[in-house]
Parts: C-alpha cells; sequence; structure tokens
C-alpha cells in the first residue's frame, strides 16, 4: 500500500492562497522596480539639475565678463578712433604747412621800394588750402601792377585777385597813394 498524502484544505481555498501569495509577490516586485526608478530619477535630476545650475551660473558669469569686455573693447575702439582722427588732421597740416618766415621772405623779395604792406592775414579753409590777404599801399597803380604781375609769376602764390584799389589823397605830402587789398592762395607743395 502506499501512503498519500491526504489534505485536508479544500482545493479553492489552496487556489486563493498561491494567487494571493504570487499577487503580493508581484506587487512587491513592482513596488520595489518603482522605488529604484524614482530614486533613480531623483539622483539624476538632482545631479543635471545641479549641473544645470552650475552651468548657467557660469553661463551668468561669462556673459557679464563678455560684456564687460565688450564694453572694454568698444571704449579702446572709441580712443583708437579718436587718435587716428587726430593723426590724420595733424598729418594733413604738416603735409600742408608752410614756414610763415619762407612765405615772408617770398613776399620780401617780390616787393620793390614803391610798395609796402600794412597788414599780411593768414587764413585756412576747410578744404585745407592757405588764404593769403594783403592789404597795402603803392605810389602808384604802375608799382601796383609790378607787384601784382610778381607776385603771380611766383609758384608758391597761386590765384593772385586785386580786391580794391583806391587813390587817397595825403594832406600831409601832398601825394596820392593807392591803398590796395589782394588775395591769394598759397601752393600745397614746395616749388
Amino acid at each position: 500500500m502506499a501512503l498519500r498524502d491526504v489534505n485536508l484544505i479544500p482545493a479553492e481555498i489552496l487556489e486563493r492562497r498561491s494567487l494571493i501569495r504570487h499577487l503580493f509577490l508581484w506587487l512587491t516586485s513592482l513596488v520595489v522596480v518603482a522605488a529604484l526608478s524614482m530614486a533613480v530619477h531623483g539622483y539624476q535630476s538632482r545631479m543635471v539639475y545641479g549641473e544645470t545650475q552650475n552651468r548657467q551660473g557660469a553661463i551668468k558669469d561669462r556673459a557679464a565678463t563678455l560684456a564687460r569686455l565688450v564694453g572694454d573693447i568698444r571704449k579702446e575702439q572709441k580712443e583708437l578712433d579718436l587718435a587716428r582722427r587726430e593723426q590724420t588732421r595733424l598729418s594733413a597740416l604738416i603735409e600742408q604747412r608752410r614756414s610763415y618766415s619762407a612765405v615772408l621772405a617770398k613776399l620780401a623779395d617780390i616787393m620793390h621800394d614803391e610798395t609796402w604792406l600794412q597788414q599780411l592775414s593768414f587764413t585756412t579753409a576747410p578744404d585745407r588750402t592757405v588764404h593769403v590777404g594783403l592789404l597795402g599801399f603803392s605810389h602808384s597803380h604802375e608799382a601796383l601792377g609790378i607787384f601784382i604781375q610778381r607776385l603771380s609769376g611766383e609758384p608758391m602764390f597761386r590765384l593772385v585777385v586785386l580786391k580794391s584799389a583806391q587813390e587817397l589823397k595825403d594832406q600831409l605830402s601832398g601825394s596820392a597813394p593807392v591803398q590796395f587789398q589782394i588775395e591769394c592762395d598759397i601752393a600745397k607743395e614746395a616749388p
């Protein structure tokens, strides 16, 4: 005779227990997996969030540094542009500059004993042309004509124009000197 286990618990109850055990096992496994995935997600987001905050802080610092550098560069650029403009102006002045003593020496060579100057003026036009204004006296119109011819023949002076010439009666000497006004430009290049 063979011995068999006799089960006194009905089969329905055994099946229900087995089902509850399986459900409890799977539910516990699911909770553990969910808890692990949430822990991993929390760790990653905290690390990524921290790195993002660090990156954003670093980006803000870099942006502030770049803004300061750009401001410094713009300020330096303005100063450099100003210096270049001044250098251009100075080089143009030096390039076109004539010594006043050279102009006076040339006028002294051109003038003769019957003509003399009362006023000499130099003005510079916006295009950097130097204008000379001569105001003086001559003993006669003929002496004035000779002076103008000499002045026109000199390469240092160009565009010589007689603006006015008037005879004045001198009561003391009894002569009639001619008062004249002449304007001309100084040539840019030395002859």
